[in-house]
């Protein structure tokens, strides 16, 4: 298994660990079954209908859909990837999903260009289908289509961030509380530094080294931001401050 580094948006270092030839082509092939029934069916609701249609209309609609088969392709993977967090029903049940060569969710733009040389890589053969020889080929594991829209495809080991990083946990059951902490000083908080606090402690996949950092630099800003002191342990602070604006939420702290 192939595990990259990529640099976030946020300015920090987190392990991606990349799919390989295999996965992606089982993934593809379940995609291909799905697609293929899903046409069948569509295909099979149309000539129903024909039997029972006197105008002649769904003979030209039977038309279009043989025409729009390869439409439709591109129609499957570009919603699924789009709103399926990356990934299409083959892509779930393999664990990848597609993200941005920097581990962000792809554009809709980046994925037309992938599902557009789709069909090149998977059926230019020489002698085996070209997507498979360039993802076996590339560092980063990209087809074509990867390549020319700027996306790769990783594994699902885990998830960037978490939903409660400290389940059942509340400021006012702390057995050490070292913080001089009240409604009215963190009120003094922006909803965005709120939400920054929130994406700190629930990023999850950093860089040990990464992390250190990132939480004593974010540690200072609010130490310094609401007037808290000098602290021994930059986690301990986080956590506190962290635990106390999800128990007292600001706007409830009048």
């Amino acid at each position: 298994m192939t595990t990259l580094v990529v640099d976030t948006s946020e300015g920090v270092r987190i392990r991606l660990d990349l799919a390989g030839a295999g996965s992606r082509f089982a993934a593809g092939l379940l995609d291909l079954i799905t697609l293929g029934v899903g046409s069948f069916f569509i295909f099979g609701l149309l000539v129903l209908f024909s039997s029972v249609d006197p105008s002649g209309a769904s003979a030209f609609v039977l038309g279009l859909f043989f025409g729009g088969l390869a439409l439709l392709g591109m129609g499957y993977h570009i919603l699924f990837h789009a709103y399926g967090n990356g990934a299409t029903p083959g892509k779930r049940a393999l664990g990848i999903r597609v993200v941005t060569t920097e581990g962000q969710p792809p554009s809709i733009f980046q994925l037309f260009v992938r599902a557009l040389l789709q069909p090149i890589d998977a059926f230019l053969m020489l002698p085996i289908s070209i997507g498979l020889i360039v993802i076996a080929a590339t560092p980063r594991n990209q087809r074509l289509g990867d390549l020319v829209a700027g996306t790769m495809v990783v594994r699902n080991v885990q998830h960037p961030f978490v939903e409660d990083p400290f389940p059942g946990e509340k400021w006012s059951t702390l057995m050490v509380r070292t913080l001089p902490l009240t409604p009215g000083v963190v009120g003094r908080l922006s909803p965005d530094e709120r939400s920054l606090l929130r994406a700190i402690v629930t990023r999850r996949g950093l860089i040990e080294d990464e992390r250190r950092a990132l939480f004593v630099e974010s540690a200072k800003h609010f130490s310094e931001r609401l007037g808290l002191g000098p602290f021994a342990d930059a986690r301990d602070v986080l956590k506190e401050l962290y635990l106390f604006v999800r128990e007292f939420p600001p706007q409830q702290a009048a």
